[in-house]
């Protein structure tokens, strides 16, 4: 117990890394424009916003769990939130201007490019912690120092091949545990035992396969073209 309980922490804490990073890195990116006053207000008050719709989405995913259905509707996103790493991984941040509307719409901006990375984040903390809630709130507060230190070289390389990679597996496994989680297999025929042993490695399996023939498309759309 003490083992699995372990794991889930390595879990939590690599993907909070990976994902947390993403918010903290494009509101570095947005503020970095404005004066000295108004930066520091804007980071300040940016990761203020990223963090309350963490907890908004962990307290829904937590109150959700228990439905028919929620697992695999997790385990969906899951497996696009892999892709939608794997995808931001490979062509970087898109960095946000200051524009005239003011610095609130600025900040919502930033909140829209994080939308997916927030919900990814706590869903695999979710799933990570295996009905364990001070697990899930783990996730939730090592967003905060995640959010500050998105910028950080050591955290961008996990946004990177091939560490990026280990993020994409492990979110593919998660992906697995939570449709074997799902209440609703109670009503099938399907042995609990069997889906929690395969469903994992098939989730990580999936997910790989979803980014390696995204990143192989854009690999072939980038070649030149013969003449």
């Amino acid at each position: 117990m003490e083992l699995d309980l372990t794991i889930a922490a390595i879990e939590i804490v690599w993907l909070t890394l990976m994902l947390a990073g993403d918010g903290g890195m494009s509101l570095a990116l947005a503020t970095r424009a404005l004066p000295e006053g108004r930066r520091r207000l804007g980071v300040n008050l940016g990761g203020l916003l990223l963090m309350a719709m963490r907890a908004a989405i962990l307290v829904a995913a937590l109150a959700c769990a228990s439905l028919p259905g929620f697992g695999f509707l997790c385990a969906v996103a899951l497996i696009f939130g892999a892709w939608l790493t794997a995808r931001r991984g490979e062509a970087g941040q898109k960095v946000l201007r200051p524009s005239i509307g003011g610095l609130g719409p600025l900040l919502l901006a930033v909140a829209a490019q994080d939308a997916s990375a927030a919900l990814t984040n706590m869903l695999a903390a979710q799933a990570a912690a295996q009905g364990s809630h001070p697990l899930a709130w783990l996730g939730l507060a090592l967003s905060l120092p995640m959010l500050a230190l998105g910028a950080s070289p050591a955290v961008q390389l996990l946004r990177r091949p091939p560490l990026i990679w280990v993020g994409v597996l492990l979110l593919g496994w998660l992906a697995g545990r939570s449709a074997a989680a799902d209440s609703a297999l109670a009503f099938t025929a399907m042995p609990p035992e069997l889906m929690r042993d395969l469903a994992p490695p098939m989730g990580a399996t999936l997910s790989a396969l979803v980014v390696y023939i995204y990143l192989r498309r854009e690999t072939f759309q980038r070649l030149p073209e013969e003449d």
